[in-house]
């Protein structure tokens, strides 16, 4: 393990003399991360502390049934971690140059394998992790834990669970790889979706939490007593619900009772971590030339013969060369398809499990709380999507970016382009999503039609600010060596334009809260509305909207006059 631990040494060194760029573009991509993953930590920690206070000391819905809720949450963490590491996976593992040349050098199958592995974790759950630490921190300054309890937590439970979520996505790409040699990587793709989607639809059919709430009022004296008789069945057994039952018994005050879920989450992390590396000592170079092979046979070169620049369209000529080459450009790199895919499946799966939320419970605050729940996943699902695919597009044009700059077209065309192309999918994501998530409140009473209303005009604006911010900051920042999409969305300019994104998100939320307990209120307690009450949450959300599309698009159409390298 001498080679490991050597080529581990420069790689930390290496790192290190990135951060101390002193090139201009560096110092104002490390200040201004600096400055966002500071306010961004404050206001994760703030919403959190302040979600756990509400649902305790407000809605009184009891310790049990909110960890529950818990639960539900870190499956969603554990999910996005699970995936996010098998699309990264597959170009750190088999696509990175580095594998290439280290095949050649004395360092053993195994090195190589832990070396990316690290690297791939590291690279892909740098946010996630400061999101999950900053939101435990505010979760357990409510409890007045001391110091070392964010110190074990983080180390004995927090990385652990991470790293699980890790270890399982290459499981999974291993069995990818070994499949896809037999029965074809089309069908492998397909039974693996099918899987994830089966997994988290049935996760979220049977640990709903929102069904407990009606059982809230007949047993209010009791209600943790009476709920734990409502255990999760085998899902009890996942390690979201470990962490959800250890942090249960630590804020009962039994440390003797949470003990033993930390304990099955470090040795069920210890031993599925010793399994992907047995299985990487036998399998990780064997797979590796079959990635070569696959490469050599894209799985998506024959979808690409439905783009054929000879023939024509009704579309402007400039028009319609920019459209074809973008949709080429997308779908040179096989991940994009796999990872549409899998937004896709995420998209469809949250948007059916919340068109189907229990909300008959008459109880303003619940109501509240759900609908917030509700309306945070989507705008983190549509931010996600604007990262994922709005921020490489201008990158992506790579060295031969020159030949466009070059062609008789308006540099504005260029962008414009991009930005329609980028926007209009994300804004039938968000409408789609945004429908789903009223349409449980529009059922419950024909008097709330005007909810549906508001969301989808939230979704207009949240989509078109999104993807413009994503857009103008992914050309700002872009790295036109990287040809990989995906390392491009989770590179630190990235990270920063991502933070940015969930802080426009947080100050969207602010703005509809007001309007959002007025209007339920006025329903559930039978009060008179105010329909002029909407106007100026409305016209906030729009001022404000609008101030980050063109604080994008200034961003973007900077990035196309200046020269790139």
């Amino acid at each position: 393990m001498s080679s490991f631990f050597h080529i581990l040494r420069y790689k930390f060194f290496a790192s290190v003399n990135s951060v101390l760029d002193v090139r201009t573009g560096s110092i104002v991509r490390s200040i201004g991360s600096l400055f966002v993953f500071a306010a961004f930590g404050l206001a994760a920690y703030s919403m959190s502390h302040s979600i756990t206070q509400f649902v305790l000391e407000h809605t009184r819905i009891g310790l049990y049934l909110y960890h529950r809720f818990i639960s539900m949450l870190l499956f969603v963490f554990f999910m996005s971690v699970n995936l996010g590491n098998i699309i990264v996976s597959y170009s750190t593992l088999y696509k990175s140059t580095e594998v290439g040349y280290l095949f050649t050098k004395p360092v053993s199958f195994t090195s190589i394998f832990l070396l990316k592995f690290l690297d791939n974790f590291l690279y892909s759950s740098a946010t996630l992790f400061l999101i999950g630490f900053m939101v435990l921190l505010g979760y357990g300054n409510y409890f007045g834990y001391p110091w070392y309890f964010f110190a074990g937590v983080m180390l004995f439970v927090l990385i652990p669970f991470m790293f699980l979520a890790a270890c399982v996505a290459v499981l999974v790409l291993f069995s990818i790889m070994r499949l896809a040699g037999k029965i074809g990587f089309r069908k492998v793709m397909t039974g693996i979706f099918g899987l994830y989607f089966f997994f988290i639809y049935f996760f979220f059919k049977t640990s709903n939490p929102i069904t407990l709430v009606e059982e809230v009022n007949r047993h209010f004296g009791n209600v943790d007593a009476y709920l734990a008789q409502f255990a999760p069945g085998f899902l009890q057994y996942l390690p979201n619900q470990w962490v959800a039952d250890f942090l249960f018994a630590l804020a009962r005050g039994n440390v003797s009772a949470a003990v033993p879920y930390a304990e099955a989450l470090l040795l069920v992390t210890l031993v599925v971590f010793l399994l992907c590396v047995m299985i990487a000592k036998k399998f990780y170079y064997r797979s590796w030339l079959f990635s070569m092979q696959m490469q050599v046979h894209k799985p998506f070169s024959e979808g690409r013969r439905m783009i054929d620049l000879r023939y024509g369209t009704l579309l402007p000529p400039q028009w319609e060369a920019m459209l074809k080459k973008e949709l080429l450009l997308f779908f040179r790199e096989p991940s994009q398809g796999i990872h549409l895919l899998v937004m896709i499946v995420l998209t469809i799966t949250f948007a059916y499990s919340a068109s189907h939320v229990n909300v008959t419970l008459r109880v303003v605050q619940t109501q509240i709380l759900t609908y917030l729940t509700l309306f945070a996943f989507g705008g983190f699902m549509v931010a996600s999507i604007a990262l994922r695919f709005g921020f490489p597009m201008i990158g992506l044009e790579g060295k031969t970016f020159w030949f466009l700059r070059s062609a008789p077209i308006a540099e504005m065309k260029i962008y414009f382009i991009k930005l329609i192309l980028a926007f209009l999918p994300v804004l039938m994501v968000a409408e789609y999503i945004a429908v789903s998530t009223n349409r449980p409140f529009v059922l419950a009473s024909a008097r709330l039609p005007l909810l549906m209303l508001a969301g989808m005009f939230n979704a207009f604006w949240m989509s078109l600010a999104m993807v413009s911010l994503n857009l103008g900051l992914g050309g700002y920042f872009a790295n036109y060596s990287e040809r990989n999409p995906i390392r491009a969305a989770s590179s630190q300019g990235a990270t920063l334009a991502f933070l940015l994104t969930l802080l426009y998100l947080f100050i969207f939320t602010f703005i509809v809260l007001p309007f959002l307990a007025s209007y339920l209120s006025s329903f559930f307690l039978f009060q008179q509305f105010q329909f002029r009450s909407i106007v100026l949450p409305g016209t906030l959300i729009a001022v404000v909207s609008y101030l980050v599309t063109v604080a994008g698009i200034m961003a973007g159409v900077h990035s196309l006059q200046r020269d790139f390298s």
